[in-house]
């Protein structure tokens, strides 16, 4: 949001015109005017004949750089990536019919992350509904209705009926997309509609939408400060919605003023550097023992949980040890329905991460010094802590001599190698768990998950969506070879683009997540492994990206290291063993066996 108020503050202000003096245009350009006012740079998409229109305005503006994707699914995932780095908008397209219906995934899960999308759907000529025409998605003649499958899937889904419609429908859509909790929205272009005059009124779209958030009751922060304060052992819990505000610099203030140790949901790593003191690492699935240790202690007696919904995969199924009757819970949160959903709560703040942290911390800024009985965590409870559960790891430690490379030691290694600016997307698998508790985020900000919808094969392209936010800064994906089989053509798009992203390939012959389970719940696996083996590293070269296969660390840490000089999009293929069982899996597997009922 900060490059919107930037972007606002350096608009010229402009009268409004009067209806006789408006403006016309076709309609998809006041649509591309509107995304270059608030500083989209590139469209992700694949065209068909209803997107003409649309790719026809891109070549005339010059503005905004479309990127031909493989797959309409890849495109949304590198919108998203994108918009996760760049916290702004990212603006994906798909033409009517199935490259509508091919998006709707990558919409659904940004709209379940909190990610402000725009999905552009082509449509078919007005004229052509009902008929039968090539991929009508308007519901016509037993078509899909694909304005009502997106309502679901997003903050808004509408279909542009009449050019006069326009400006103001892309103001509502941006709006929607971005104030909030943010979101995917859906815009349906008939073919016919986009290209006649629209009114344009010359008023940029910054001037309609809000630039704030809202900061909360500073009564009922001064409050939580008084109970903080008053607190003997506390904790913070936090989760996405401190890296979606941009709140990392006021919580590390505030957990630095009381010395609380700070936990992360799996989805909220990077919220709090990882090398600090104070950090716990993750707690939930994926998560560090150190973590569920300190926050499942009955010495803990306040627990402040931040911009996190508290779902399963954050809460370990629903631990009831995070809020035992002799705790203060606390929560904070931008939607006042995520508080009290899951835990009883004692007090509460409605608002943004950020600008309630900010004032949190002014409000313990003005209580007097602490008093001087009152121990510090870390010499006491966290130090003991440490002693019996060690926070960080060695990847050689982990690998111990095993004939076969580990993927938690592959993924310690990664630590000693990427820069701490190195901005990483993991995947859904069994890659959540390596990532969660062996992998270090030393920069706020810079670990992405999708997590709510978790598709497989996310990471795949949302790096590539983050390297075109973030040229100067070392992107990687972290993925099984599983989730490569799903999207692992869209790396060709990062070397006809010439993006240097580092795809890091757990490869261990099949659904490794899948097969582990299914062992820990049954006894036995079923569909989860390949008869024929993906080689990943063939399939790299043939798409003309450098590749890799790693048989062990140092190979897998040489392989890094010339990716990382080589400044070309590359392929890294460790070959891990499938036997391998993340703890987190084991914990799943309980929540699992709870849901389906124990067999007679």
């Amino acid at each position: 949001m900060q490059e919107m108020q930037e972007m606002q503050e350096a608009s010229t202000v402009t009268e409004p015109l009067t209806t006789s003096a408006m403006l016309e245009s076709p309609a998809i350009h006041v649509l591309l005017q509107a995304l270059e006012e608030i500083g989209v740079t590139h469209i992700f998409g694949v065209p068909g004949g209803p997107l003409v229109p649309l790719f026809e305005a891109l070549a005339q503006r010059q503005r905004i750089q479309p990127i031909l994707a493989k797959h309409e699914e890849g495109a949304a995932f590198m919108a998203e990536g994108y918009a996760r780095v760049r916290r702004g908008l990212g603006v994906c397209c798909g033409t009517s019919g199935p490259g509508a219906t091919n998006l709707l995934t990558g919409i659904t899960s940004a709209t379940s992350d909190s990610i402000p999308v725009l999905a552009l759907t082509g449509q078919v000529a007005t004229s052509a509904f009902g008929k039968g025409g090539l991929q009508d998605s308007s519901s016509g003649n037993r078509t899909i209705d694909i304005v009502d499958a997106y309502r679901t899937a997003s903050k808004l889904s509408l279909m542009l009926q009449n050019s006069q419609q326009m400006q103001h429908m892309i103001r509502r859509m941006v709006r929607a997309a971005l104030t909030g909790r943010p979101g995917a929205v859906h815009l349906n272009l008939p073919a016919d509609v986009v290209k006649q005059s629209a009114p344009d009124d010359g008023l940029p779209v910054t001037k309609f939408f809000s630039h704030t958030l809202p900061s909360g009751d500073p009564a009922a922060i001064q409050d939580v400060a008084a109970t903080l304060y008053a607190a003997k052992r506390p904790a913070l819990f936090v989760g996405h919605g401190i890296n979606l505000s941009g709140a990392w610099s006021p919580l590390q203030l505030v957990a630095e003023m009381l010395q609380i140790p700070v936990a992360t949901t799996l989805k909220g790593k990077s919220a709090f550097p990882e090398r600090h003191a104070l950090s716990l690492g993750v707690f939930g699935f994926g998560g560090h023992p150190l973590a569920e240790a300190y926050l499942c202690s009955e010495e803990v007696d306040v627990l402040v949980i931040i911009g996190t919904s508290l779902g399963e995969f954050q809460t370990n199924g629903w631990d009831k040890r995070l809020a035992p009757p002799h705790r203060t819970i606390i929560q904070i949160d931008l939607d006042p329905l995520t508080i009290g959903n899951i835990y009883p709560v004692d007090q509460s703040v409605i608002g943004d991460a950020k600008a309630i942290l900010k004032a949190l911390a002014k409000a313990l800024g003005v209580l007097a010094p602490l008093p001087q009985e009152r121990p510090h965590p870390t010499e006491n409870i966290l130090e003991r802590m440490r002693t019996e559960t060690p926070r960080y790891y060695n990847a050689e430690m982990l690998q111990k001599g095993a004939p076969i490379l580990k993927p938690q030691a592959v993924v310690s290694k990664m630590n000693e190698v990427l820069p701490d600016e190195t901005l990483l997307f993991v995947d859904n698998g069994n890659c959540l768990s390596w990532a969660g508790q062996f992998y270090e985020a030393r920069q706020p900000g810079t670990v992405f998950f999708a997590t709510n919808t978790a598709s497989m094969g996310y990471s795949v392209a949302a790096a590539i969506g983050g390297k075109v936010a973030a040229p100067r800064r070392p992107v990687v994906a972290l993925l099984g070879d599983g989730a490569f089989g799903m999207h692992g053509m869209e790396i060709h798009t990062a070397a006809e683009y010439q993006l240097p992203i580092i795809w890091v390939i757990l490869n261990n012959g099949g659904h490794g997540m899948v097969y582990n389970g299914e062992k820990l719940l049954n006894g036995q696996s079923y569909l989860t492994t390949f008869g024929n083996p993906l080689d990943v590293s063939a399939i790299a070269w043939g798409l003309g990206i450098d590749a890799f296969k790693a048989m062990n660390l140092a190979e897998f840490e040489g392989a890094l290291r010339h990716a990382l000089e080589a400044q070309v999009p590359c392929v890294i293929e460790a070959m891990v063993d499938l036997e391998e069982v993340p703890r987190s899996l084991q914990q799943r597997a309980d929540t699992l066996t709870a849901f389906f009922g124990k067999q007679a």
